[in-house]
């Protein structure tokens, strides 16, 4: 809008500025803005606590209604099939091994092993050999529910060129292996417990709350018409009050108060969100705990076929992404402004002039896209297609405070009836991928017609991409969601 239609000839502003109306932002500019989180302001992303009431009642209507009826009809069915389970079931090395190199739990590999580590497995290391470590020290933090255990343990896995071998396990000040027989057993166990804590709770979080901060904000302060909105915007639906549930509502599962059917943790709550704290910042000089930093060039990088698998799909957002934001200015004010914002609450984003530099834009945004949809998505799916009975949240059996032979292990101890019940809901509630909207059918609405063109040439690449996969398919194109909807 010219300034002279506004102000009078004879008042002179300092610097011009275009103003624009109320309505040309999708909450008349009073939507929503991230502030500090509640719970840890210093502790945890900043989160987003006013939501506009339409995407509250939609959260209700597509996601909040399927929780109820769950909780309240399906409690049951999950309580009669953990009566069935019984017992835990045996896990093999081969499984525990193709649950860590096939799933969420990949990301837990480190091949850098600390002196300390080195010193722990010295007896198992050998020249010339390359090795992966798992360690879930972080149970510390856990103040158990009554009759559970959360005990840290350290995984040492051979690396191989596909796949990796498990070689020993740390326990309290020994170290176990193959020949141990029953205490080998728990060692799998709680080492499976670690890792599923901590993906829920710990390492999954981060590719949940620090998004909340891009998706208020290109809400609020990027105009609807601005390509930069159109792109961004159908991957922003129910994932702020999905993410305000978990973290502030009083029937949150991370709440785990002993009437919560559907909360599986094996701490008190308060423990619990510790965990998330850690998993935000990290443990000083123990590369298994990185402090969390914007993944400005894509997903977190490692050698397993997991990790592959979305180094292959991030190129297909990447090159979309950058075929859409090459019709935007360099210098576009509202992206300037859009970055220095985020970069506020999200340090390790690129500020407003950062934002500018060869590429830095494009993996931004598809950074964003692809954490929110197939990273987020195939973390659930392969995390839930872990049978629960071999990979329980609560453990009940102690390791022995020394490394006894003669242990024996009852797999009707390891877990009771009411923790795989619970498992089993909270499988059901909130941990299997059920989708609302997906990547596929995602409506952008642009006006140019090579944007639109680029949208089709993405479709198209997706599924070029699956058909071409060299490894399983993680999370089929048909089944990627558009945002973070459970």
């Amino acid at each position: 809008m010219d300034m002279k239609t506004k102000f009078s000839d004879d008042l002179t502003l300092e610097s011009e500025f275009e103003d624009l109306p109320p309505e040309d932002f999708l909450y008349d500019r009073q939507g929503p803005w991230p502030q500090p989180s509640p719970n840890h302001p210093f502790g945890e992303a900043p989160g987003v606590l006013h939501i506009p009431f339409v995407e509250l009642f939609y959260w209700w209507m597509m996601i909040g209604s399927r929780y109820v009826f769950t909780w309240i009809f399906m409690w049951p069915v999950a309580l009669f099939k953990a009566i069935m389970w019984w017992k835990v079931s045996p896990v093999s090395d081969e499984e525990f091994c193709d649950y860590y190199y096939n799933t969420c739990y990949s990301k837990f590999l480190t091949d850098t092993l600390t002196q300390s580590v080195r010193a722990t497995f010295k007896d198992y290391l050998e020249e010339g050999k390359n090795y992966y470590v798992c360690d879930f020290i972080g149970m510390k933090l856990l103040v158990p529910v009554s009759g559970v255990k959360c005990e840290p343990s350290i995984a040492l896995f051979e690396k191989h060129d596909n796949g990796i071998k498990l070689i020993a396990i740390n326990l309290r000040d020994y170290v176990v292996d193959h020949s141990d027989g029953d205490l080998w057993m728990l060692a799998k166990y709680i080492s499976l417990q670690g890792a599923a804590n901590h993906v829920i709770v710990a390492t999954h979080p981060r590719l949940h709350f620090p998004m909340d901060a891009i998706n208020a904000i290109t809400k609020t302060a990027v105009p609807k018409d601005h390509i930069l909105f159109q792109l961004i915007y159908p991957h922003t639906e129910l994932t702020l009050k999905l993410d305000w549930q978990v973290l502030n509502s009083k029937l949150s599962l991370l709440q785990n108060k002993w009437w919560m059917i559907y909360a599986p943790f094996p701490a008190t709550g308060e423990s619990m969100r510790d965990l998330v704290v850690l998993g935000y910042h990290g443990i000083k000089d123990n590369p298994s705990y990185p402090k969390y930093f914007y993944p400005l060039m894509g997903p977190q990088k490692n050698e397993t076929a997991y990790g592959k698998f979305h180094d292959i799909y991030y190129k297909v957002y990447f090159d979309f992404v950058s075929n859409i934001l090459a019709e935007i200015p360099r210098g576009d004010k509202f992206v300037t402004r859009w970055a220095n914002y985020i970069n506020a609450e999200m340090p390790t984003f690129p500020n407003g002039e950062e934002i500018w530099k060869e590429g830095i834009l494009n993996h931004a945004v598809a950074s964003y896209i692809w954490d929110i949809t197939i990273g987020h998505g195939a973390d659930h799916k392969t995390y839930a297609e872990i049978p629960m009975n071999k990979n329980p949240l609560r453990v009940r059996v102690a390791s022995p405070s020394y490394k006894n032979p003669d242990f024996k292990l009852d797999l009707g101890d390891v877990a009771s009836i009411m923790d795989q019940t619970r498992l089993i809901l909270a499988n059901w509630l909130f941990f299997k991928p059920t989708n609302v909207s997906l990547t596929i059918d995602a409506f952008y609405q642009f006006n140019l017609p090579k944007l639109k063109d680029a949208v089709i040439k993405f479709r198209e690449e997706l599924y070029k991409t699956e058909k071409n996969l060299p490894m399983p398919n993680y999370m089929p194109v048909k089944d990627i969601p558009a945002s973070i909807q459970y």
